[in-house]
């Protein structure tokens, strides 16, 4: 996801306490990384680098997402948006998505947007990360 560092606000740790978020990404540094970060803000993250291995692990866990956050790239196999689609086809109750890319076309833009994500384009620094992760649809 390539969070960029910034300073955050003081007490922002906890932010995202309460929130279940799969994270879809195939770089296993960039996952790993992302996944520290939010935990740190206080979700519980799912990491998986595919829908298919984050819907195994949901249902094993038994866990309800709240959000996904899908890189747009994520494989030659699956597109980022495909697989947060179908993890929001397989979830109850609504669910938000983001979809991270450094692609600049307005294609991809449009397929985001028409698909009901918010789309956030790299690098994304953390203040605004996290601003997309609290709004409310």
């Amino acid at each position: 996801m390539e969070a960029r560092k910034t300073r955050t606000a003081p007490g922002s740790e906890g932010r995202l306490a309460g929130q279940v978020i799969v994270l879809l990404e195939d770089d296993e540094l960039v996952r790993r990384a992302t996944a520290r970060m939010l935990r740190r803000f206080g979700a519980e993250i799912l990491t998986a680098a595919s829908s298919a291995e984050a819907l195994d692990v949901l249902c094993a866990r038994k866990l309800t997402p709240s959000c996904v956050i899908a890189d747009y790239w994520l494989s030659r196999q699956e597109s980022g948006l495909a697989a947060a689609s179908a993890i929001r086809d397989a979830t109850e109750g609504p669910l938000r998505g983001l979809i991270v890319t450094g692609d600049l076309s307005r294609e991809v833009a449009e397929d985001v947007v028409g698909a009901g994500f918010r789309l956030l384009r790299k690098p994304v620094d953390i203040d605004s990360f996290l601003a997309a992760l609290t709004e409310r649809s």
